[in-house]
Order: structure tokens, then sequence, then C-alpha cells
């Protein structure tokens, strides 16, 4: 990995490529896949990934199936995020992308404050996770083709990998459930989540059957932004900025987009964000019960992916532990 230097180095010399000014360049955080630095209007994303392999930058990696591996790189983030903004979503747009001298985005910068430093956190949480439903009701509002994480089609655009809503399922119930001809590595890993005694098999078969009944749901390919969380929002004016799309999907919507909500507390209205995402979403209270009820599913199916992929973390034990906690609660009462 690059030094700082290095990074701000780099950061300068790509805004000035592609015409914007690098005065007053500033570190503005990192994660485990990039580094942000920002100067006026826009800012740098940089993949920290080696320049030599190709780019992994969101460490969330599905199988689709077929032996080959989907990883969204800058590229199709930047379609992802023009389909959400020509759809009306309060986001910032990438301009620029690019492979050297390693992996890079050049995006709109956010103007604001970001919602977790706000000084009005404590009294406005509320008002913008309403703000939030309304923008993801745009987001969904966008009509995408096939379902789960993208892949370019061969013409420039992007869909998802499985065609159909039940090739996604019937894919997801293969590698975490083992249903039909499993790859033994995923056995592998499932046999470690029942042997924590947490999960039965019993629970699981309730999860399968869940799963099989989803499959008979009337749903559209929507975009999806799923990672509904306060840590993605900016405050300017009272208004809410969305960040964040490196978790995004060609979904089925609203019971995926409740994943997030429902880590924060109770999968009810009894959490103050569900029912504020809800009512700024425009449901009423008959369709919330029924979105809910889909979005335990939708948490379920979320926690065992999460599990699979971290068994191999052993500092991830506990939460590993603590999603399969969540699923046992869950399933234990259909």
């Amino acid at each position: 990995m690059q030094s700082q230097s290095e990074l701000i180095v780099a950061a300068r010399d790509l805004l000035a490529r592609h015409g914007y000014p690098a005065s007053n360049l500033e570190f503005l955080g990192s994660g485990e896949q990039s580094a942000c630095y920002g100067s006026g209007q826009v800012a740098v994303l940089l993949g920290l990934n080696d320049p030599t392999e190709p780019p992994d930058l969101l460490g969330h990696v599905i199988w689709t199936g077929t032996g080959t591996i989907v990883r969204n790189d800058y590229s199709t983030l930047q379609k992802i995020i023009d389909l959400a903004a020509d759809g009306g979503v309060q986001t910032p747009r990438i301009l620029a992308v690019g492979d050297a001298p390693r992996s890079y985005a050049v995006i709109e910068r956010a103007q604001g404050t970001p919602a977790t430093d706000h000084p009005d956190l404590a009294t406005q949480e509320m008002s913008w996770f309403d703000q939030l439903g309304g923008q993801v009701g745009k987001t969904n509002q966008v009509r995408t083709t096939g379902f789960g994480m993208f892949a370019p089609d061969g013409s420039g655009q992007i869909v998802g990998c499985y065609p159909t809503w039940p090739d996604f399922l019937n894919a997801w119930m293969q590698v975490y459930l083992c249903v039909g001809d499993a790859r033994p590595e995923d056995a592998r890993v499932l046999d470690f989540l029942l042997s924590q005694h947490i999960v039965s098999e019993s629970d699981l078969a309730r999860v399968a059957a869940g799963v099989r009944s989803a499959s008979s749901w009337t749903v559209d390919s929507v975009l999806t932004h799923y990672d509904n969380r306060l840590n993605n929002l900016v405050i300017n004016n009272a208004a809410v900025t969305m960040l964040d799309w490196d978790l995004s999907c060609a979904g089925i919507g609203l019971p995926q987009e409740m994943i997030k909500l429902f880590e924060s507390g109770p999968a009810s209205m009894d959490n103050p964000r569900v029912a504020a995402f809800l009512h700024g979403y425009g449901l009423s209270d008959a369709e919330a019960d029924e979105a809910i009820d889909a979005g335990k599913l939708m948490l379920v199916m979320d926690g065992l992916a999460m599990s699979h992929g971290w068994v191999d973390q052993p500092y991830r034990l506990g939460g590993v532990r603590g999603w399969l906690q969540t699923v046992r609660n869950i399933s234990s009462i259909w």
C-alpha cells in the first residue's frame, strides 16, 4: 500500500489531469477499499488495492453460480450513480474514472455536514430518515434489468447477474443453504455455522421455505441502494444527500432497503427509524406491515450471506454469531 504522501500526490495529479484545481487538497477519510481527498467542489477516490491486481473495490463479492466472480469497479459505480441521479435522487455524480496510476474516481463533493457529526442530530434524526425514505422511493422507481449485483452486459450498460428473481433466489439457496448442486467449500461453511449451535437445521429449513415462497412474489427489477444508514447521509440546509452506492444492486426495492434499518433496532414500526423511513417512502400502515414482513426475510438472507463471507476471518466470529442469533430469532416464529 502506498504512503499517505504518495496518495496525496496521486490525487493532486489526477485532479490536474481532469482539469480541476488541486489547491487546498485535504484528506477526507478512508476505508478498507479506498481513500478520499477533496479540493473545492470535487473529490478523488483512490482504490487501495495493489495497482497490479484487478480492482476489488467493495469487498462484496457474489458468486454467480457459473464460477464467475463479480466485483463492482468505479466504472460500474458511475453507471449506478448516473441511474440514481437521473431519477431525481440527491447524490453526487462520478465525473471521471480510470485505472492509472491506480483505480480512481473523480466525484462531485457532497456539500454539508455528515449526519453523524451534525450538531442537530439528536433533534433532527427522524426528519432525516423521513427524507431518506423519500430519496429511496425515487431510487426504487428506477427500472433495471436482472437481479443481484451489477455486471457489464457487453454493450456499455449494466445488468443484474441473474435473469429472474427465482434464478437469484435459487442461486442464493445453492450457495448459502447448499440446496442442489452445492460446492464443497459452501458445504464446509454451512457445517461451521451449524457447529456454533445457534441455528439448527430446522431453522434453516424454515428459511429455505420462506425463500421458496418468495420466488412467487410479484416483483420488478429496480435500483436498490441497500445501505441505508445515517453514516451515508450528508446534511446541507436541513436536506439530505445520499452517499455510498457500493452495495447497490438490481433488486426488488423496499424489502431489501430495510435490511440496514432493521440492524438499528426492532424490525417493526416500534423502531422510530423504520417508522420515519416508511412514512417518507409514502406507505400506509397496512403497506408498511407487509413491507416489514418481506424485509425480515431479506434480513435473514443477508445475515446468512454475511456470515458465510466472514467464517474465514477469526476476528469476525462475534459478528457471525450475532447474525446467527438474528436468523434464529426471526426464523423461529415462521
